[in-house]
């Protein structure tokens, strides 16, 4: 950037354009070029008459801010190529730069705003459903499947995913999902977002951490993807859509849609302020709350956002378990008590929730073996199948309880 005694000797356009960076510089560039077009003036002179307008004390003023607008028009209407609407809007927030630059105040109506900020869309955003995304799943590769799990559990911008570095998924990746990957500083709207891994991105991040490492990307500031640019992003869910076979029509299959399905979804579970937490976007800073309280209603919205099976809310895991420790006779409670403190001091997640209850149902089993249970002993409990139930209810056993795995546990007390 060039200092005060450069910019005093540069016409107003190059010290413009030589404070900006490259590739802003030569895209800014060509909307000034027609700018002059527009006016009939070069960039001096445009300043220079800006200036002079400023300081004359009858001067209502709104007629640059008149001009800009008229700009815009011009670009969508009569420039050659014409201009579409999105492109010209830059344009004309690209003048806008040009004159905040000079210091020349601009005081634009909310009209002559919203005209000039205002874009018309051309296409629509292909909306994914839970099944389409579970069907792309099935058919894509390790790091397509982390673009599209991933993506749709953090709910980031493609900028801000595109950055995403090891440190920021390796630290809580072995907590139950979903597990929060802490604060992450978002790059358009400069806010903090708090990203949850879900059931369905939580193996899959796990995998394309470890391809990582085995490829020598062990620093913590390495990145999960190398892409160039946000479209590839987009172009690598546009593959996917179109091996699962989905018909989108005119629509566009794009990076932005997997935001999309995310924010609907928790739209529907907790409060504005916390989803946008959540997402990333902006909140007064009286809403803002620590990632941990945005767990729980995260872990409500998840069976609409996921589509795996097996994953184990711990909350209602615990509960079921402490209803069941009130149905049990001592000897069976003294190990429902064990597996209990297992459970609450455990931090390794479903499998080892899992495994503590396979091993319980174990501890059950040898115990009948070791024991016939004769019936009127009145001091009898065992676990079975569902399908042996019927014959054991005729012998005049009785239903305790149903174990989180969907075997039953019966009594022949009286």
């Amino acid at each position: 950037m060039p200092d005060n005694k450069t910019i005093e000797t540069l016409d107003a356009k190059t010290a413009w354009l030589d404070s900006l960076e490259m590739p802003t510089k030569r895209y800014y560039r060509l909307w000034i070029i027609r700018f002059e077009e527009f006016t009939g003036l070069t960039a001096d002179e445009i300043v220079k008459d800006a200036r002079m307008r400023a300081r004359e004390p009858d001067d209502e003023g709104g007629y640059w801010e008149a001009k800009i607008v008229a700009f815009k028009a011009w670009l969508i209407n009569t420039h050659e190529p014409k201009i579409c609407d999105n492109s010209a809007t830059g344009g004309a927030m690209s003048i806008r730069g040009f004159f905040s630059y000079h210091r020349i105040p601009l005081k634009f109506r909310k009209s002559e705003s919203r005209k000039i900020s205002e874009k018309s869309r051309k296409t629509e955003d292909y909306l994914f459903s839970l099944a389409e995304v579970k069907k792309m799943a099935e058919v894509g590769n390790l790091e397509e499947r982390y673009i599209l799990l991933a993506g749709k559990s953090f709910g980031l911008r493609a900028s801000d995913f595109l950055k995403l570095t090891r440190s920021n998924l390796e630290t809580r990746i072995n907590d139950e999902p979903p597990c929060s990957i802490g604060r992450i500083e978002t790059q358009k709207r400069h806010v903090p977002a708090y990203p949850f891994i879900d059931i369905d991105a939580h193996p899959v991040v796990k995998a394309i951490l470890d391809l990582r490492a085995r490829q020598g990307f062990t620093k913590p500031d390495d990145r999960i993807l190398r892409f160039k640019n946000e479209l590839e992003l987009s172009r690598a869910l546009k593959r996917l859509a179109d091996r699962a076979g989905l018909q989108v029509g005119s629509k566009i299959v794009c990076f932005r849609s997997l935001r999309k399905f995310l924010c609907d979804r928790l739209s529907s579970h907790m409060s504005e302020s916390k989803w946008k937490l959540i997402v990333g976007k902006h909140v007064s800073e009286s809403a803002y709350i620590s990632a941990e309280s945005l767990r729980e209603d995260y872990l409500r919205a998840m069976p609409e956002t996921t589509f795996t099976k097996n994953f184990v809310n711990i909350e209602e895991r615990v509960k079921a378990i402490e209803d069941l420790k009130k149905q049990m006779d001592p000897e069976t409670l003294k190990r429902i008590n064990e597996l209990g403190i297992q459970l609450r001091d455990s931090s390794g997640g479903g499998k080892r929730i899992e495994k503590l209850l396979r091993d319980q149902e174990d501890d059950d089993e040898r115990q009948r073996r070791k024991q016939k249970c004769p019936k009127g002993s009145g001091k009898c409990q065992k676990i079975v199948d569902e399908a042996n139930l019927g014959d054991l209810l005729a012998e005049g056993w009785k239903v305790v309880a149903t174990l989180p795995s969907g075997k039953i546990v019966i009594s022949n007390e009286v």
